[in-house]
């Protein structure tokens, strides 16, 4: 009843000029429209100094999980610009190749010596400590039956946080948090999700059974919103499926459904991406088969995926460097305020979540950029009325070509797919 009473008052709020289109479309996307960094975004530069105005030091990070020696040059050939390393190569193994590449290390559990070495270096973009905390901690308690260990970890956290920020005060520290809040311990994920200087968090939402996106958009904007909106917000995407052994399968997203998460995560307050995972030995010993471009079957260790499988991993890298491509165009808009303006979202077809299609509309120097994604698995017809008249609509393609769109006025229809995503230029 109080939904009911809400929808009313709001659409009562809006002009009948547009209330008046509601008969093209069968709903109204009331919680569609996102309104976050109005006073500007935040982000970095390449060394993780924070910033909340676009410049050229600006930097989107573009990260790839667990690269390991001897990759760096193909994940730079693929766009990325940012890679966390894995634990088991040294940092001597990694750092010429990483600089050779042009890449941003972001690396895990560093020692003082690394620091040290590494503070005043151009590649580094920052130190990552605990992995998943909440859950994990939560889950080896159960284990232990020790309710003091989620406690004693913050704590080393912390100590550990400033100690490294004794040594190198520049790049920032953080953990990488899950997504999954163990009932009871919200508290405790939001004190994990704050601690850091920027706010990380891995979602993995392809399972079986997965319907929509809405679960990932709401912790990602429960993580901008403990923050005040004034930490980045890098978040770590589902890029690989179960290998053999794996206990909860996963199965391998589609370029398309890639591309659709990235934009719910930016839609919703994220302002950095990584994905997991770079398909070597090391995913492969974790029952997980991730992205390159040469995936085999078998690595000579472990199981083998299957053809299909691989051919699946090859095809997911191909559209990563697709998507890649595409949000360094984006940048400078995705780096810039949130409008102000005031405008309404409608979709036609029944929807599981009550606003399936989610939005932000960006200002960048007079011309204004609309992000939309779809968070659910079925497509839908969208329809998005503005208050001031249309000049010039165009749809901007993944692949950089653009399309002229017809809008009669102050709006213009289109369509989504399933998990899908679309970016417009509008010249009011």
């Amino acid at each position: 009843m109080r939904t009911a009473l809400f929808l009313a008052a709001v659409l009562a709020l809006w002009p009948a000029a547009w209330r008046r289109h509601s008969r093209f479309f069968d709903h109204v996307s009331v919680a569609g429209v996102q309104a976050l960094y109005r006073h500007g975004v935040p982000h970095t530069d390449r060394q993780g100094n924070l910033r909340t105005t676009y410049g050229p030091e600006s930097f989107f990070p573009r990260c790839i999980y667990h690269a390991i020696a001897g990759s760096f040059k193909l994940i730079e050939a693929a766009g990325f610009n940012c890679v966390h390393t894995w634990e088991g190569d040294s940092i001597a193994d990694v750092i010429g190749e990483v600089r050779s590449a042009g890449l941003q290390l972001i690396r895990h559990w560093p020692t003082d010596a690394v620091v040290k070495s590494l503070a005043a270096d151009p590649n580094v973009l920052g130190w990552y400590l605990n992995e998943e905390p909440t859950a994990q901690t939560y889950l080896d308690m159960q284990r232990t039956s020790d309710t003091t260990l989620m406690a004693a970890r913050f704590r080393a956290f912390l100590s550990r946080k400033a100690a490294i920020k004794a040594l190198d005060p520049r790049h920032p520290v953080f953990p990488l948090d899950a997504a999954w809040i163990p009932p009871g311990y919200e508290t405790w994920w939001e004190r994990w999700n704050t601690a850091g200087d920027v706010s990380a968090q891995d979602n993995y939402p392809l399972r079986p059974g997965t319907t929509d996106f809405d679960a990932m958009a709401r912790s990602i904007v429960r993580a901008v919103r403990l923050n005040g909106g004034r930490k980045p917000v890098w978040i770590t995407l589902q890029a690989f499926g179960a290998a053999p052994g794996m206990r909860h399968p996963v199965r391998m997203p589609t370029p398309a459904e890639l591309r659709g998460m990235a934009f719910t995560a930016i839609i919703h307050g994220a302002t950095g991406i990584t994905l997991f995972a770079y398909d070597s030995h090391v995913t492969r010993a974790g029952s997980v088969i991730g992205i390159a471009p040469e995936t085999a079957e078998s690595d000579g260790l472990h199981p083998a995926v299957t053809a299909d499988e691989a051919a699946a991993s090859r095809t997911l890298w191909t559209g990563a460097a697709a998507l890649n491509a595409e949000l360094a165009r984006l940048t400078p808009r995705l780096l810039s305020p949130t409008a102000r303006m005031r405008y309404a979202v409608y979709f036609s077809g029944a929807s599981r979540t009550p606003s399936p299609i989610r939005t932000m509309l960006k200002r960048t120097r007079g011309t204004y950029t609309l992000l939309v994604a779809n968070i659910e698995d079925r497509p839908f017809g969208t329809r998005f009325e503005f208050p001031k008249r249309i000049g010039a609509l165009e749809r901007l393609h993944a692949n950089g070509t653009r399309t002229p769109l017809k809008h009669d006025g102050r709006a213009f229809t289109d369509s989504l797919d399933a998990f899908g995503a679309a970016v417009y230029e509008i010249r009011f």
